[in-house]
């Protein structure tokens, strides 16, 4: 499979390394078999600083694609080899037949679930909150164009204030993410994107399995696919998750990324690398 590149930070994925911008409207998706551009990327600029490049891999009937912002309230999926737009829907105008799937959100950070069948959107809603979102990418592909806009399998977590806060798919099942309130205290959220309650016609919340605080600081969430992994100053603590309680710890081991395929957690010096994979680990999609 051909390996992907886009813009200037480190991932890894199971169509390759690549590389993204943090933020910011444009960008490009590099093909690193032959180094040619294989998509180019506009994001629009309504609003493109207050959000992370919106970007995921992922693979459908066995072809790499990426989903990517084309506007601040829509996504797409694009074939990344033959450029094709998987998800060609007419934008709402707000006054015809599509007005109803006219959608006020702003796309944020993207992430796969580990089976590659799920979305994560960290995005938000006005004025300004936080407002984590869930849905099928094969419902999205296979049935219906709209289905990042409110389809039946999208669903939002509205009990976060913030947005662009450290968050990880611990599996399947339980998604880690984090919020600081106005009073400056941090929670972690446990999310399970399939346990959904609907709240009114077309709005479905998904349900928490457990919250619990954590101190608030600057670190990265990770996984060993058991419990929630906090990259600090101090180091990386595991966390389990159902209650917050802390059950290891690897001192001075601060990890700014993690591969997909084999969970290796990567710390990067000037002069030096520092990795951990965890023990026990079942390679990821996307």
């Amino acid at each position: 499979m051909a390996a992907f590149d886009c813009g200037s930070m480190c991932l890894d994925a199971a169509v390759g390394r690549r590389w993204f911008r943090t933020a910011g409207r444009y960008g490009t998706v590099v093909d690193l078999t032959t180094g040619s551009p294989a998509l180019e990327l506009d994001g629009g600029d309504y609003c493109c600083e207050t959000v992370p490049f919106a970007l995921a891999f992922a693979e459908h009937g066995g072809r790499a694609v990426a989903v990517h912002r084309t506007d601040w309230n829509r996504l797409d999926v694009t074939d990344l080899a033959s450029g094709e737009v998987l998800t060609a829907r007419n934008s709402p105008d707000g006054d015809g037949e599509d007005a109803g799937h006219d959608f006020d959100y702003f796309h944020g950070a993207l992430s796969l679930s580990p089976d590659g069948t799920r979305i994560y959107d960290g995005g938000w809603v006005w004025q300004p909150w936080g407002m984590p979102a869930v849905w099928s990418l094969a419902a999205w592909l296979r049935d219906n164009p709209y289905e990042s806009e409110g389809g039946p399998s999208h669903a939002v977590y509205p009990e976060v204030s913030q947005w662009n806060r450290p968050v990880v798919w611990i599996d399947d099942g339980r998604i880690a993410v984090y919020d600081r309130d106005d009073a400056g205290s941090g929670t972690v959220h446990v999310l399970d994107p399939a346990s959904i309650e609907l709240r009114a016609p077309g709005v479905r919340w998904i349900k928490a399995v457990a919250t619990f605080p954590w101190p608030v600081g600057v670190f990265g969430f990770f996984t060993d696919g058991e419990h929630l992994l906090i990259a600090d100053e101090a180091g990386l603590q595991g966390v389990d998750i159902t209650g917050g309680r802390r059950v290891f710890a690897i001192d001075g081991f601060r990890p700014a990324r993690q591969d997909r395929h084999t969970g290796t957690l990567i710390q990067v010096g000037s002069a030096s690398a520092r990795l951990w994979t965890p023990p026990k680990w079942t390679a990821r999609a996307g």
